[in-house]
C-alpha cells in the first residue's frame, strides 16, 4: 500500500478540510493514500500486472506536487465509494416536462460532485426555467448535502425569441441580493457573427445587448456554436448539448468529463530554449492519462443515471489540464504579456497534447480502444483531424510526429479516450499545490491567506532580480510597494491579472486555444473604465483570432470580487 509523503501544513490541510475535499480527521496526507489506492484498485481491473508500481508512481507524483486532480477526484476518490469521480455532466433531464422530476437527477448530479450544464433552446420561458435550476442549485448549497460548491451553465441561442431577456437576466443580481450559482452563455454561429460585424440588425444588437450585460455583470458569455460542433470527435454519439460549467469542455446528454492538472511550475529548468524538463512532463502527463481512464473506470457503476454510464463507457472523455502556467513563466522570467510568453506557452500545451494522445493509443493496445472511435465512426478516422496539431510552429512536437500519429489512429482506431486534453480553470484545485490557477496570470502577488507572504513564484522571480528589498518590504508591511521604481522588464514579469491588457488576455486564450481539443476557459479582464463598446470589441476580436468562446469580467462590476494587490 502506498505511503504518501504529501507536505501536510496546517494550512494546506485547513484549506482542504474548510473546501470539505478532506473529511473533519483527514490529512493531506490521508487524502493522497485514498486516491492512490482507489484509482489503483480500478486500474487493477486490467490485468495489466503493475498496478503496485502504478500506485507508486501516482503518489509520488501527487506528493511532489507535479500532478493535482480536480476536486472532485479529491473528495470522493476512497472516501465516497458510491459516488463517481466526475467534475462536470450534463444530466439527462427533460425541461418542458415535470420540473420536480428534474429536481431529483439534479440533485443527485450534484451531490455526487458534478457541476452541471443545460441546453435552453426548445423552452418557450428558457429563463423562466433557467431560475428554477438556480433554485435547486442554491437550494442544494445550502442543503449541507454537497460537499463541493458546484458551478453550472446555461446556454441559449442567440435566434430564440427570448435572447433579450435571457442576456439581461443577472443585471443587478447583487443588488436584488441574489445568489447566482449558473453562468450564462449565448451560443452564435459563425454566419451570425459573421453578419453583426458586418450589419446593422438583430445580430448586432444581440451582442450589443449582450455586451452591455457583460459589463454590468460578466455574463453572458459567448459559445462559438460551429467551433465547438467542429471539434467535437464523435459527432455520431450526438451534437453537444451543452458545456462543463467553465465552457472548456462540450458534452452530449449524459457525458461527463474527469479532469486532472499537470502544475507547470514543477518542471521549469534553467535550460536554454524551452526551459521545461519535457521529460518529467512527458512522465506526468502519461501518469495523469492512465489514472483519468482508471478514474473512468471507477465511476462507471455509480452515475446517477445510466446513460452516463452507456456514454461514458462510449467514449471515455478525460481532460489533462494544466495549472501553474503563472508560475512557469515567472520562474523563466518572461512576461505573460508577450510574444516570448505565448510561444512558451504553446511549446508546452502542444507537448502535452500530443503526449497526451500517445500516451491513450498505448493505453488503448493493452485496455482495448473507446468504442465511439474503433471502427472509423469518428473524426479521427480522417488523419486531418489530428493533423491541424502540425501546422503549428512548436519545437517540441514535430509536424511528422503529428502526421505519423494521427494516420496511426485514422488507420487503427486505436485511442482509448475520445478527448485528452482540457483547460478549467483550477480555482480551487492549484491552491492545493500552491500554483497558480489555470493559465491565469496571477491575481495576487502577495498570498491573500497568509498576509505578508509573496507567492512563492512572484519571491523567486524578486530573488532573481536582485530585489531582496521589496521581498523585506512585503514582509513587514504584507504587501508590495509602488512598482515604479523597478525595470520595465522585472515589472512586466510581475504583472497581475489587472494591469494586464485585454488584449494581452485575449492573446493568451487564443494561443492556448490552437493546442487543445476543444475550448479554453480564460477570462478576458477588463478595467473599470471599460466601456459596453470594449466589450463589444472583445466579442468580436474573439472570434476573429479563431476562440471557441469568451468570458469578460469589467473590474469592480461586481459587489464581491478579489482585490488587486
Amino acid at each position: 500500500m502506498y505511503a504518501s509523503t504529501f507536505p501536510s501544513t496546517p494550512t494546506t490541510d485547513s484549506y482542504l478540510r474548510d473546501g470539505r475535499i478532506i473529511g473533519p480527521g483527514e490529512t493531506g496526507q490521508d487524502m493522497v493514500n485514498r486516491i492512490v489506492a482507489a484509482l489503483a484498485a480500478a486500474d487493477a481491473r486490467f490485468g495489466e500486472g503493475d498496478a503496485e508500481a502504478f500506485a507508486e508512481q501516482l503518489g509520488w507524483a501527487l506528493d511532489t506536487a507535479r500532478i493535482v486532480f480536480s476536486t472532485p477526484i479529491m473528495t470522493n476518490a476512497g472516501r465516497y465509494p458510491d459516488r463517481p469521480l466526475a467534475a462536470c455532466a450534463v444530466p439527462p433531464v427533460n425541461l418542458r416536462g415535470d420540473l420536480s422530476a428534474v429536481k431529483t437527477v439534479v440533485d443527485e448530479y450534484h451531490r455526487a460532485g458534478m457541476g452541471t450544464g443545460f441546453n435552453l433552446d426548445d423552452l418557450a420561458d428558457p429563463v423562466g426555467v433557467l431560475r428554477h435550476l438556480n433554485d435547486i442549485a442554491v437550494a442544494g448549497a445550502r442543503s449541507g448535502l454537497e460537499d463541493r460548491p458546484v458551478g453550472n451553465m446555461a446556454i441559449l441561442a442567440l435566434s430564440h425569441p427570448a435572447a433579450v431577456e435571457f442576456i439581461n437576466c443577472k443585471i443587478g443580481a447583487d443588488q436584488r441580493e441574489e445568489q447566482w450559482k449558473f453562468n450564462i452563455s449565448l451560443h452564435v454561429t459563425d454566419d451570425q457573427m459573421r453578419t453583426a460585424l458586418t450589419t446593422a440588425g438583430r445580430e448586432r444588437d444581440l451582442l450589443i445587448a449582450a455586451a452591455g450585460a457583460a459589463h454590468a455583470c460578466g455574463d453572458p458569455g459567448l459559445l462559438f456554436t460551429d467551433r465547438m460542433d467542429e471539434a467535437n470527435p464523435t459527432p455520431e454519439m450526438g451534437r453537444y448539448a451543452s458545456t462543463a460549467p467553465c465552457a472548456e469542455v462540450g458534452l452530449v446528454a449524459g457525458e461527463t468529463c474527469q479532469f486532472g492538472y499537470v502544475n507547470l511550475g514543477r518542471f521549469h529548468t534553467g535550460a536554454s530554449g524551452v526551459p521545461v524538463d519535457l521529460d518529467g512532463l512527458a512522465d506526468a502527463v502519461r501518469t495523469l492519462v492512465r489514472a483519468l481512464d482508471d478514474a473512468i473506470e471507477a465511476s462507471l457503476a455509480h452515475y446517477p443515471h445510466s446513460l452516463s454510464t452507456r456514454v461514458m463507457s462510449a467514449k471515455r472523455k478525460i481532460g489533462v489540464g494544466v495549472c501553474g502556467l503563472a508560475d512557469l513563466l515567472l520562474a523563466a522570467g518572461v512576461p505573460y504579456d508577450s510574444a516570448a510568453g505565448r510561444e512558451l506557452a504553446q511549446e508546452v500545451l502542444m507537448f502535452i497534447n500530443y503526449t497526451s494522445k500517445l500516451a491513450s493509443t498505448e493505453l488503448a493496445v493493452r485496455r482495448g480502444p473507446c468504442p465511439a472511435v474503433c471502427g472509423g465512426r469518428s473524426r479521427y478516422a480522417d488523419p486531418a483531424f489530428l493533423e491541424r496539431f502540425a501546422t503549428l510552429p512548436v519545437s517540441t512536437v514535430t509536424a511528422g510526429q503529428w502526421t505519423a500519429l494521427a494516420h496511426e489512429i485514422a488507420t487503427t482506431g486505436s485511442l482509448r479516450n475520445s478527448s485528452t486534453v482540457a483547460v478549467p480553470p483550477t480555482g480551487r484545485s492549484a491552491p492545493v499545490v500552491g500554483a497558480s490557477a489555470g493559465i491565469e496570470p496571477l491575481f495576487l502577488l502577495t498570498d491573500p491567506r497568509l498576509p505578508g507572504r509573496l507567492h512563492p513564484a512572484a519571491r523567486r522571480a524578486l530573488q532573481a532580480a536582485g530585489r531582496t528589498d521589496l521581498i523585506e518590504h512585503v514582509t513587514t508591511h504584507g504587501r508590495l510597494p509602488n512598482l515604479a521604481g523597478v525595470s520595465p522588464h522585472l515589472a512586466a514579469v510581475l504583472a497581475t491579472a489587472t494591469s494586464i491588457s485585454p488584449a494581452g488576455h485575449l492573446a493568451m486564450a487564443a494561443t492556448v486555444q490552437t493546442c487543445v481539443d476543444e475550448a479554453v476557459s480564460k477570462t478576458v479582464n477588463l478595467p473599470g473604465t471599460a466601456t459596453v463598446h470594449d466589450v463589444y470589441d472583445t466579442y468580436a476580436a474573439a472570434w476573429e483570432a479563431g476562440c471557441k468562446g469568451i468570458t469578460v469580467y469589467v473590474d469592480g462590476s461586481r459587489q464581491v470580487q478579489p482585490k488587486a494587490l
